[in-house]
């Protein structure tokens, strides 16, 4: 119900507790929804009426940010016609349900309200008379929040809440409000201040586009007015929408936008300039301001240079101490050579700039591209020493390139004036800039002949296109700034100025004073270019670690926060160098206004009555900003654990320590830590080694296998290694090894640089044997897929246990060993000349079964010792080569491709590698441990934390390793008392050691974006491209290896490049394979691509095609088209069916007409008959031309558009002579005419026989090799069905069968089809 006059919560009545009054409008869960946050009160009236016959009085009570006043000036303005739709009741339930309602009071008839009268004080009480009602009103108004006005951020609804209570004696009425509320924000994209428009020719049209945008989740209402002016008119500017209508403001929905087309056509000569006041009208705090600009001159022609990327630059929200860049490319529309000059003018303080220029595509077209993202300072990069980090002491260094200036970039002007002394140039930016998240980086050329230069000047010339890279780095400022963890906009212009060049070189600056011709002629381009910077700060607390008293031997932990107090994400790094104290040293990063924990560990190994520590926190982005905080602790010695120094120490690797970092671990993959126990007395040593019973399954510990006893003597341990290594390391899949399957080459189209070598190439290739050297590693050979790219050739790193004399004669030989050298590697060919070739196998009869490797009672003979001990000493190489190569967190820079699928490889093997020494017995379970005196034991301890990406594992790993003498000299504990000796003479008293095991878990998720590839229809030896898209899912780069199943099907699928490779964080790669079927019928293949530190997280794809049988012959139009014809008549147009020999070989092939009792598809009760005129012998052939020929004619008529255009005439010649002789047309031209007719020559017509055979309806046709033929063909309709009424405008259909003479299952038809037309 509404009433007349009156808002719609009026019709809203509740009594009081006990009747006394009455309250309209205000119910007793009331929700005011849709409330500005702008700082304005927000109106709700509503009636109290006394319903006895007495005077009563009524008392008011508010709770929260609610007052009521009886008298308020903005509402008693308010007319009757606005207050009727004042308020919205969008929900209003049953009286007697007293649920929620919710309302809505009118922004618009508030934004005329007066904030002077709203701030009155309220009323606590009113009195009301017998029957009499009074109205009053409520005001609410919610407190702004603090929060970042930066561009993207968004603006959701806050809940506030208040009570009221009105109280009549005892009669009590409670209401309780709940708003939503929500701050109106306006921006615009871009960001830019200011458009400016250069160098303009009148009479043309300019146009820019502008956004508004609402941020917030709440509507809004804005208005466009114009401050300033140079034209009041402003006949020449039109302000348009997307519907080209005029605009000036409009309404915004939630996080709503609208477009702002600036269209600009100028009438004279001269400045133009308008400023603009863009308001929001619901928050008078929320506006923007921006500046047309634009300058006329004279000139009536169009310039010679445009911008092809945005005319406005927005670097976005930038942290300070991390590159930016942005690509601004030119083109030359002239026929001339330009000079482009370039200056930087605006708001540049605080930022330093650098510049570089390259040709348009010149990234793409190198295979050996790096991307600048390469060198991005993400968590992988950070932590490896192999690759540059910007925790170094100059943070900028490691995200520059320094390479020689080129030819094309004169000097280097520009970087001098806006750049500190450097000459390295920014290659990458930092952290995804912008709300749509994208990257935009400098490229830079890792191959070698690939300068980058900077440059204040370039030179374009005609038609070409230029890219400049403008990169941009914030200069931290100081903690005492206003802007100190605030984003604060910078605003600049690039300048350009083209001029003619004259020759090829730009001219030098004339005299002061005066000007050149180029200068007089130069034309303006500037580009507005804004940024939002922020220098990230942090706070440490607290800053002084007291840990106490520590017992030795026992972990305690504190914890230190890190508060990121800027507006910008910030990066922490803790730097510490201590075996006592242990903290993460990975890089930390903070969001805005948050803050993280992080531990802290003591584990003493002595007793210290005064430890004293620092740890540097460093702040990546802002060195200033690097915190100290100071460690304290005493550490003392209850439980006389430190007595276990007295007899031995632990190294890791050669610092004494009682922990082992692993560092950053990804899960399910295994890592290697060594840890060496040093015997410090003169006497033996027995240590039992045991682990924790719930980390027992994630990690373990090995000892090397001894190689001599105490008496010289080699073990039998080591005899039974030195007969199974070789051969499990034979029937491993190594790198090394033959694989399972082998690459196809004939008859895929592959590239020339990637195609593989053709089979008859693959040749045997001698591998030497590897010397035996104290620091040798392993050779790079091994790690090198010789199955593939070296015809198969299998190199065994060990050397068998066989003797050459017992090799049978039937088998050919090839020595490979140095002369001096007493054993000897052999490599067997095969009788047959295969190229199937097997490195260092022995003979069948020499090899050792399992079984018998097992057996410990076969000892070594004299003459096998030499090979046992190299056997060890290679596998003692192999495991120091692994505990020093193998990366957890894979490198991602590469001087090639190949570099790179070398070192994948490398790890891989490494993996493996890690599972022979464990077979093979040469790691053995560390139980117990036995040192000489004054000798050195080594503990390989392997760490495979296992966790799932649905069941997350913690993002640290601790764990112990116990250590417990059980025999000891006990004469060396230091205890006068005789007694004390005796107590701890025995084992069992002295206490066990605790050795600590650490990591940091991340996770390595490997994804695939099909798990099935649909090839389609496909003949046989026909190759086609595809490619697999390998998504990385984590932050830490992904080390994939694709394999095969091993099939002959797998053969068909060759792998071009980037079989073995890196993914980065959190991105993906195409590796792109070639797929030629060998066999026809239905293919179903598997792919399996591998995660090589994460076992678990492979994946397959499925390769489906149907593979038909090799086409013949090929027929280029398989359905021809008649104009109409009447039943009876022969067409009067002839269409031809052209056919070509697609094989080597000669081909007879039968063409015929189905006749009409033959065809059995007739709906319209006519049929056509083909009939092939007398005179086909005389018949112009027409060419077909190939795939190739046609790719190459569309090059040169591209080519000859160009040397029309720039009036070239002997170039033009030259390719119209060119696509005459590829067209098969025309004689003679120049330049290269003699090698198209040698490499695309027409086959001879008089080749070609045909022989007819019955009558007009079947012929016979010879194609010699390569050979085409134009069959001319006419066709008759014939009446297939009498009884079926025809109608005018049917179709008609008939049909040619083409076929080998011999071959009649491989049968193509050709359909013809025509309009019957009835005679009248």
């Amino acid at each position: 119900m509404t009433v007349r006059g009156q808002p719609a919560n009026y019709a809203l009545l509740w009594r009081s507790a006990e009747g006394r009054f009455s309250v309209r409008g205000l119910p007793p869960r009331v929700h005011l929804d849709r409330v500005y946050t702008n700082g304005l009160h927000a109106l709700v009236p509503f009636w109290i009426t006394n319903e006895t016959d007495q005077d009563v009085t009524v008392e008011l009570a508010t709770e929260g940010p609610l007052k009521v006043q009886q008298q308020n000036a903005n509402w008693s303005a308010v007319s009757t016609a606005q207050r009727e739709t004042y308020v919205d009741v969008t929900t209003a339930p049953a009286a007697e349900d007293r649920g929620e309602v919710t309302m809505v009071c009118s922004a618009t008839i508030q934004r005329e309200f007066s904030e002077v009268f709203n701030q009155l004080g309220g009323v606590s009480s009113v009195q009301l008379a017998a029957r009499k009602t009074a109205e009053l009103v409520l005001l609410f108004v919610a407190e702004a929040a603090e929060t970042d006005s930066g561009d993207g951020q968004r603006y959701e609804y806050e809940t506030h809440g208040g009570h009221v209570t009105l109280r009549a004696d005892t009669d009590l009425y409670d209401v309780t409000l709940r708003a939503s509320t929500c701050r109106s924000v306006l921006e615009m994209e871009p960001p830019t201040s200011r458009i400016y428009i250069d160098d303009c020719v009148i009479g043309r049209t300019y146009e820019r586009a502008l956004r508004v945008r609402n941020a917030s989740a709440i509507g809004l209402d804005w208005t466009m007015t114009v401050v300033e002016t140079t034209d009041p008119s402003l006949s020449a500017l039109q302000l348009l929408d997307s519907d080209m209508r005029p605009l000036s403001g409009g309404h915004l929905g939630a996080r709503g936008d609208t477009q702002v087309l600036v269209r600009y056509t100028p009438h004279a000569a001269g400045e133009f300039l308008s400023r603009f006041l863009v308001e929001n009208s619901n928050d008078p705090a929320s506006l923007r301001y921006w500046v047309f600009r634009a300058r006329v001159s004279q000139r009536q022609k169009l310039r010679r240079v445009e911008l092809l990327s945005d005319p406005d630059i927005s670097f976005g929200d930038c942290t300070s101490g991390v590159w930016y860049s942005r690509d601004i490319r030119f083109k030359n529309v002239s026929d001339t050579p330009v000079v482009m000059r370039l200056r930087v003018e605006g708001n540049t303080g605080g930022l330093t700039m650098k510049s570089a220029v390259r040709a348009d595509g010149a990234s793409a077209s190198e295979p050996n591209t790096a991307d600048a993202d390469a060198l991005l300072p993400t968590l992988s990069e950070l932590i490896s020493s192999r690759r540059p980090s910007i925790t170094d002491d100059n943070p900028s260094d490691a995200l520059t390139v320094t390479d020689d200036v080129g030819s094309e970039g004169g000097s280097a002007e520009l970087s001098s004036r806006v750049t500190p002394a450097d000459d390295s140039m920014p290659v990458g930016d930092g952290v995804r800039t912008g709300e749509s998240g994208r990257r935009f980086v400098a490229r830079a050329r890792a191959a070698r002949g690939h300068k980058t230069a900077l440059f204040d000047e370039m030179l374009i010339k005609p038609g070409a296109v230029r890219t400049m890279t403008l990169s941009l780095l914030g200069n931290p400022v100081s903690s005492t700034s206003v802007s100190a963890g605030q984003f604060e906009r910078q605003s600049f212009t690039l300048f350009g100025e083209s001029s003619t060049a004259v020759g090829t070189q730009p001219t030098t600056a004339p005299p002061p004073g005066t000007a050149s011709n180029s200068e007089r002629n130069a034309e303006r381009l500037s580009i507005p270019c804004t940024a939002n910077m922020c220098t990230p700060f942090v706070r440490v607390v607290p800053p002084l670690l007291d840990f106490g008293s520590v017992d030795v031997g026992t972990l305690k932990s504190l914890y230190l926060r890190v508060e990121n107090l800027s507006q910008v994400a910030a990066t922490v790094q803790c730097k510490l160098e201590s075996k006592v104290i242990t903290c993460t040293r990975a890089p930390i990063t903070i969001a805005p206004q948050q803050s993280v924990s992080v531990r802290v560990d003591s584990y003493p190994r002595r007793v210290n009555a005064r430890y004293r520590k620092q740890i540097i926190v460093r702040n990546i982005h802002n060195r200033l900003n690097d915190s100290v905080v100071e460690v304290r602790s005493t550490h003392v010695d209850r439980r006389r654990v430190a007595f276990h120094n007295l007899f031995y120490q632990t190294l890791v690797p050669a610092n004494e320590q009682n922990f082992v970092d692993f560092g950053l671990v990804p899960l399910n993959a295994r890592s290697l830590r060594r840890v060496n126990l040093r015997n410090v007395c003169r006497c033996p040593l027995a240590i039992e080694v045991a682990a924790d019973a719930a980390d027992a399954g994630a990690f373990s510990a090995y000892t090397v296998v001894p190689q001599r006893d105490g008496s010289g003597r080699l073990t039998d341990a080591a005899c039974q290694v030195a007969r199974r290594l070789p051969l499990l390391e034979r029937q491993a899949a190594m790198h090394s090894n033959i694989e399972k399957f082998k690459e196809r080459t004939a008859g895929a189209t592959v590239p020339e640089a990637a195609a593989l070598p053709p089979r008859s190439s693959l040749c045997p290739v001698a591998v030497a044997p590897v010397p035996r050297t104290a620091g040798l590693t392993l050779q790079p050979d091994m790690f090198i897929d010789k199955s593939v790219e070296q015809g198969h050739v299998c190199l065994m790193p060990f050397a068998p246990p066989w003797n050459q004399a017992v090799l049978p004669p039937s088998l050919e030989y090839l020595d490979i060993s140095p002369a001096t050298a007493t054993r000897r590697n052999v490599v067997r060919i095969r009788g047959n000349g295969s190229s199937d070739i097997m490195a260092a196998v022995p003979p069948e009869s020499a090899l050792l079964s399992s079984e018998a490797a097992n057996n410990l009672d076969m000892l070594p003979a004299d003459e096998d010792v030499e090979m046992i001990v190299s056997v060890i000493e290679r596998a003692e190489q192999i495991l120091e080569e692994i505990i020093e190569r193998l990366d957890m967190i894979p490198q991602t820079l590469f001087a090639s491709p190949e570099a790179e699928n070398a070192y994948v490889r490398r790890q891989v093997d490494l993996h493996k590698y890690i599972d022979l020494l464990v077979e093979s017995g040469f790691l053995r379970p560390a139980h117990h441990v036995r040192l000489t005196a004054l000798g050195t034991e080594s503990l390989i301890v392997i760490l495979q934390p296992a966790g799932t990406p649905d069941k997350p594992a913690p993002l640290r790993f601790d764990a112990n390793l116990y250590f417990k003498l059980v025999d000891r000299p006990g004469d060396l504990l230091p205890f006068t008392d005789s007694a004390a000796v005796v107590s701890f003479a025995s084992a069992d008293q002295l206490p066990v050691r605790r050795f600590l095991v650490q990591a940091a878990l991340v996770q390595s998720e490997l994804e695939l974006g099909q798990k099935s590839i649909n090839v389609g229809n496909m003949q046989v030896d026909e190759a086609c491209r595809k490619y697999l898209v390998i998504q990385n899912r984590s932050e830490t780069p992904l080390m994939y290896a694709i394999r095969k199943t091993g099939s002959i099907a797998s053969g068909d699928i060759c792998f071009v490049d980037s079989r073995y490779g890196i993914v980065r964080g959190f991105d993906s790669r195409k590796v792109v394979f070639v797929f030629s079927p060998s066999l026809h019928g239905a293919y179903s293949e598997q792919i399996s691509i591998a995660n090589v530190l994460n076992a678990r997280g492979g994946k397959k794809a499925t390769l489906k095609a149907a593979v038909r049988r090799q086409s013949k012959f090929y027929i280029q139009s398989l359905r021809l088209e008649f104009d109409t014809l009447a039943p009876g008549r022969p067409s009067t147009d002839v269409q031809v069916l052209a056919i070509k020999n697609m094989t080597p070989k000669t081909r007879h092939l039968i063409v015929k007409s189905l006749l009409a009792s033959e065809d059995g598809f007739s709906d319209v009760g006519v049929v056509l008959e083909a009939r092939f005129p007398p005179n086909i012998a005389a018949a112009q052939p027409t060419r077909l031309l190939d795939r190739e020929t046609e790719e190459k004619i569309e090059s040169l008529e591209q080519k000859l558009k160009i040397a029309v255009r720039k009036n070239r005439p002997e170039k033009v010649e030259k390719y119209q002579a060119k696509l005459a002789k590829l067209r098969g047309s025309g004689s003679g031209g120049n330049g290269d005419s003699d090698s198209i007719q040698a490499t695309d020559a027409v086959p001879d017509p008089a080749g070609v026989q045909i022989r007819r055979l019955a009558d007009d309806t079947q012929l016979e046709v010879e194609l010699p090799p390569g050979g085409d033929v134009s069959i001319p063909v006419v066709v008759t309709a014939r009446l297939a069905d009498p009884k079926v009424d025809i109608k005018t405008g049917a179709n008609a259909l008939g049909t040619l069968v083409v076929h080998e003479v011999k071959d009649k299952d491989n049968v193509k038809l050709v359909t013809l089809a025509a309009s019957v037309v009835l005679d009248q």
